[in-house]
C-alpha cells in the first residue's frame, strides 16, 4: 500500500543528487537517497532539508540557509528568519523516517499529538546520540550495521531494527582511468578519523598518499594543522619526480571522489578511535574497485571481507606494517572485481526496499 512518509534531513548541507555541485557529506546523501528510493516505489514523499536541496519525483519542505547546527529552530520555526518550522508536515504523514542529528520530531510524540511512527535513524555511535533515549513509547530506533545495533541494545536495553545506508553503484563504479601507485584517505579532517595515523604510516613505508576531506565541520582546527604540518615531511629517498610525497587535497564532491577512488592503489581508513557506525567511503571505495585497508572495529566487520576485499588490523602498527607490505605489492585484478561484488550488498535498492519494510511494520504494529 502507497503510504505518505516525511524523510527528515540535517540543516547542514544541502541534498541534490551525488553529481552536483554539493560536497561530500554523508548523512545528507543517504537521506536523499531514503527519499527518491521510496518516492520511485510508489509512495507520497515529503523531504526536509535546507534550502536549495531539490529531489525529483519528491515534495520539498525547506527549511532555511543550509550551515546550520541549529536543528530546533528548523523544527520549531525561526521568526528572524521569517522560517516555518516543519513539524505540521509530521502531522499529515503515516510514517517518518528522521535521518537528523537531534530528532526533535519526538517533541510531538512526547505532547501526545503525533500518531505516526517516527523511524529514527542513528548516524553516529549510539553512545554518543543521546543522552537518555526519548521519553516516549516505541521509539523505532533504526541503527545501520549490526554492529551498531549490537551496541544500542547492550546499552539501552531496547530493541532495534537495522538498515544498512546504501550506494548508487550506477554511480560509483570504475572509471577506467589508470590506476596509480598511491593510495588514499577520504574522511573529515577530525582526530577520530585518524589522517594522522594514515600520514605516519605511509611516511614511514615511503609510498605516496592523497588525503581528501573537509574541513569545515570539524571545529578542530589546531588538529588540521597539525595535519597539514605533518603532510610536510617526506620520506628518506622519496623520488621527488613523483611529485609530493603526501598531498593534502582537501575537500571534494561526491563526483570528484569517484576519480579519486578509481586512480587509487587502496584506501586507508583509520577508524582506531571510532566505532564506525557504517562507513560510506570504504563501500563506495570498493564499489570502484578499490580495496580497503582498516581497523577491527565497528562494521568494518561487516562491510569488509578479510583478504579478499581489504584488510582488517588491531594496532597502528599492523596498519603501518600493511602499508608498507602493499606498496610492495600490485593490487589484482580478481580482488578489484570481488570488491565492486562486494559492494552490491550495499545498494540503495536495497536500502530503500528494506525502509518499507520498516515502515510498514511499524504502522501495522505500533513500532518497536
Amino acid at each position: 500500500p502507497s503510504m505518505k512518509i516525511a524523510v527528515v534531513s540535517s540543516a547542514v548541507f544541502p541534498m541534490r543528487p551525488p553529481n552536483g555541485t554539493v560536497g561530500y557529506s554523508g548523512l545528507e546523501v543517504i537521506a536523499w537517497q531514503c527519499a527518491k528510493g521510496l518516492a520511485e516505489r510508489g509512495h507520497q514523499v515529503v523531504l526536509i532539508g535546507p534550502d536549495d536541496s531539490y529531489c525529483p519525483g519528491v515534495q520539498m519542505f525547506h527549511t532555511g540557509p543550509a550551515g546550520t547546527f541549529d536543528e530546533r529552530a528548523s523544527y520549531g520555526g525561526d521568526l528572524k528568519r521569517n522560517y516555518g518550522g516543519y513539524w505540521p508536515v509530521l502531522l499529515q504523514v503515516d510514517s517518518i523516517i528522521d535521518h537528523s542529528w537531534q530528532k526533535w520530531a519526538y517533541m510531538l510524540k512526547a505532547e501526545g499529538r503525533l500518531k505516526a511512527p517516527i523511524l529514527s535513524v542513528l548516524h553516529a555511535p549510539t553512545d554518543t546520540m543521546f543522552k537518555e533515549l526519548p521519553q516516549v513509547d516505541k521509539p523505532c530506533m533504526v541503527c545501520i550495521s549490526e554492529d551498531q545495533r549490537s551496541h544500542f541494545e547492550g546499552l539501552w536495553n531496547r530493541e532495534a531494527r537495522t538498515c544498512h545506508n546504501g550506494i548508487d553503484l550506477d554511480f560509483y563504479k570504475p572509471l577506467g582511468v589508470p590506476r596509480s601507485d598511491r593510495f588514499l584517505f577520504l574522511a573529515r579532517f577530525s582526530l577520530i578519523k585518524g589522517p594522522h595515523i594514515v600520514i605516519k604510516a605511509c611516511l614511514e613505508a615511503g609510498v605516496g598518499l592523497d588525503l581528501i576531506g573537509d574541513t569545515s565541520i570539524t571545529n578542530e582546527p589546531d588538529y588540521f594543522r597539525e595535519c597539514q604540518r605533518l603532510a610536510e615531511r617526506e620520506s628518506p629517498g622519496w623520488d621527488r619526480s613523483k611529485g609530493k610525497q603526501i598531498r593534502l587535497v582537501g575537500s571534494v564532491t561526491r563526483g570528484e571522489a569517484v576519480w579519486w577512488f578509481s586512480q587509487a592503489k587502496a584506501l586507508l581508513h583509520a577508524n582506531k578511535l571510532f566505532r564506525e557506525p557504517f562507513g560510506l567511503a570504504p563501500v563506495e571505495a570498493m564499489a570502484c574497485g578499490t580495496p580497503v585497508l582498516a581497523f577491527n572495529n565497528g562494521a568494518m566487520r561487516e562491510t569488509i571481507l578479510q583478504d579478499r576485499t581489504g584488510w582488517l588490523v588491531n594496532s597502528e602498527e599492523e596498519f603501518a606494517d600493511k602499508v608498507k607490505e602493499l606498496g610492495q605489492q600490485q593490487i589484482e585484478a580478481p580482488m578489484r572485481a570481488t570488491c565492486q561484488n562486494q559492494a552490491q550488498a550495499f545498494s540503495v535498492q536495497k536500502m530503500a526496499d528494506r525502509y518499507v519494510e520498516l515502515c510498514l511494520e511499524a504502522v501495522r504494529t505500533g513500532g518497536w
